[in-house]
Formats: C-alpha cells, sequence, structure tokens
C-alpha cells in the first residue's frame, strides 16, 4: 500500500522535473523512499501509552517547531536546520533515557539491598525504545572504558579518524554490529540498526573506495595526474553524501570511469538526488496525510537493508594499502573540517 502510494508521488516528482534524468532507475527512488517513510514513523510513533515518542518529546524544541512543518522541506536551510535539530534531538533522547534506565536500576538495587522489594523501578518509564535498545546502550559502555575501541570512539567524535588504523576501524565497526545483534530487538530492528551503523561508518564503503583508489594509486598511465587521482578520491566520498546507501556502490564504480569533464556534472547529479527526494517526499505528502504500511511494504523495508546488500570481501594487504586507507580517512578529515567552517 505504501510502496503504490510512493510510485505515484515518484511519477508526480518526475513529471514536475521533466529533466530530471539519473544514472539508476525510478524504481530505486521509489524503494528508497518507502524505506525512509517506514523508518521515520518507527522513530517517530509511541510505541505505548507508556512511552514518549520523538515527535511528542519535540514539541518541546522551540527550534524544531520553527522548522518543521512536513516531512518534507523544500527551502534548503530550512532542510538543514531540520535534520541538525532532529539529530541533536536523537542524541538528547538517548542519552537521557541511558540515565534513566541506569539511575533507576542503581534505585532498584539499592531499595533491595534494604530489604524492599524495590518494584517501583522495575519498569522505568522508557522514552522510546526503538532508540533507547540499539546503538546508545552501546556507545555508552564504550565510552565508559579506557580500551581501544573507547580511543576509536573518541576520535571518531573529535574528527581525528586520520589517527585511525583500519584494524581497529574494522573492529569498532564490528564491535557495534555484533552488540546490537546481543540485544533484545526483533530482526527488522536488528538489520535497521545493522544498516545504519554502515551508513554512518561506512566500513564496507570505505573498504570499496580504497580498493578504487588504490587502483588509481597503481595505476601507469601517464595521462592520470596525481590532482586527477586525488579528485576521484573526492568525487567517491561525495558520493556517501547522498542517503540512498544502497546506491552508493552503483556511484562510486561510475567514478572510475568518468571523463574529467564530466565531474562538475557528476556532482550535480549527486546533489539532485537528494532534491528529487525531497520533491517525492512533498509530492507524498500532497495527497498523504498519513504513512500507513502493510506487510508488503515490510518485505521492501527488510530487503532494503538487508546486509548482504553492502558487504563486500576487500580486505586490507590484499586489495588496498595501510597508506591508502590513511590517505582515504585524512581526506574525509579534511572534508569534515571544511564542513565544520561553513
Amino acid at each position: 500500500m505504501l510502496y503504490e502510494k510512493v510510485k505515484e508521488a515518484t511519477i508526480r516528482a518526475k513529471n514536475n522535473n521533466p529533466k530530471a534524468d539519473f544514472y539508476i532507475q525510478l524504481e530505486d527512488f521509489m524503494e528508497f523512499v518507502t524505506f525512509h517513510l517506514i523508518t521515520f514513523i518507527k522513530l517517530r510513533n509511541p510505541l505505548s501509552s507508556k512511552k514518549m515518542s520523538m515527535n511528542q518529546y519535540l514539541q518541546q524544541d522551540e527550534a524544531y517547531l520553527k522548522s518543521y512543518n512536513k516531512v518534507a522541506i523544500t527551502d534548503e536551510e530550512e532542510y538543514k536546520i531540520f535534520h541538525n535539530t532532529l539529530r541533536n534531538a536523537n542524541n538528547r533522547f538517548n542519552t537521557l533515557n541511558h540515565k534513566t534506565k541506569a539511575e533507576a536500576e542503581s534505585r532498584k538495587q539499592a531499595e533491595a539491598e534494604k530489604g524492599s522489594r524495590g518494584n517501583r523501578f522495575e519498569s522505568p518509564i522508557t522514552i522510546h525504545d526503538f532508540q533507547a535498545n540499539g546503538e546508545m546502550p552501546i556507545l555508552m559502555d564504550v565510552k565508559s572504558t579506557k580500551d581501544l575501541l573507547n580511543t576509536v570512539y573518541q576520535r571518531i567524535l573529535k574528527n581525528n579518524i586520520h589517527n585511525i588504523n583500519f584494524t581497529n576501524y574494522k573492529l569498532f565497526s564490528e564491535h557495534l554490529n555484533d552488540s546490537i545483534q546481543e540485544q533484545n530487538l526483533s530482526e527488522e530492528d536488528k538489520l535497521l540498526h545493522h544498516y545504519l551503523i554502515e551508513k554512518h561508518l561506512k566500513l564496507h564503503t570505505l573498504k570499496k573506495i580504497c580498493k578504487n583508489y588504490e587502483k588509481l594509486i597503481q595505476s601507469t598511465n601517464p595521462i592520470l595526474t596525481e590532482l586527477e587521482k586525488r579528485a576521484r578520491l573526492q568525487l567517491m566520498l561525495y558520493v556517501t553524501s547522498m542517503p540512498m546507501v544502497q546506491q552508493w556502490e552503483t556511484y562510486l564504480d561510475l567514478v572510475m570511469e568518468l571523463s574529467p569533464h564530466q565531474f562538475d556534472s557528476f556532482v550535480q547529479e549527486i546533489d539532485s538526488i537528494t532534491n528529487f527526494i525531497k520533491w517525492i517526499l512533498l509530492m507524498y505528502f500532497q495527497e498523504n496525510e498519513n504513512v500507513d504500511f502493510n506487510e508488503q511494504d515490510l518485505i521492501y523495508f527488510n530487503n532494503y537493508v538487508n546486509q548482504k546488500r553492502f558487504e563486500n570481501d576487500f580486505v586490507l594487504r590484499r586489495d588496498f594499502s595501510s597508506t591508502t586507507f590513511n590517505s582515504v580517512m585524512r581526506e574525509i578529515k579534511q572534508g569534515n573540517d571544511m564542513l565544520s567552517e561553513d
């Protein structure tokens, strides 16, 4: 049901933007927007009368209220404000919930030691299970230790990622994925968390980028200058700015085939993809006030977050060197530094 409505919205968006031609198919957009809307509802809706939803919580946030009218916002600055506010609220949300549960557990133990049943604290109010039972408790545990994982985590937070080697970065990503697998979550939500970890840490994507960049470095083509090699690396990294994670690999391969005079149009296409997604959302909410989905829609959802769609077997030393990985991470750091200055 939802997929069909998204399909209709996509066609209307295309009719409103007849010049919107992409290297990928319209079906890729339909699949992604269906996934996006289901995820949004999972993050937004209350899970029971005892729980507060993200939407309810954000009603207290003036910056959010000022910028949020609908899911789709056409003004670029408002769009940035909305997503930055949502991201910051997620952080506050998770930290508060983790703290509440930890304090409740501590009080429960104190009551038990005094001979009380301690049942007043057996079910602390959970702000949102979907967020709270995912990555946040794992990261809070990592943060409380002084081991290697904590060092990697701190370097990621402080944008010192150029000081993380591939082995440790891989260890950190795998730790999060393994810990998610141990969480008391549905298989559907576990898949989503694995997907989100790849979206943010990009381990498998970075392996693919490193392999492609290694080919550029080792190339004996005299026409391929060092400046062009770095430009292609920057294009590959820019691909990961678009929200459609499952289409990243397609565009990473395309970068290797481009001629230099196509670089600017390639950047425009990546930017246009995000704008076209916003058009689809706008078309959807012009015709539909709510997001309703059925079992068939969840098949699309589960297929989109399937780990096998982004995992690969590229490995250090065989497919790329540690020096290449370090060069890629330095390029990411410089890009992050430039963004923080804006």
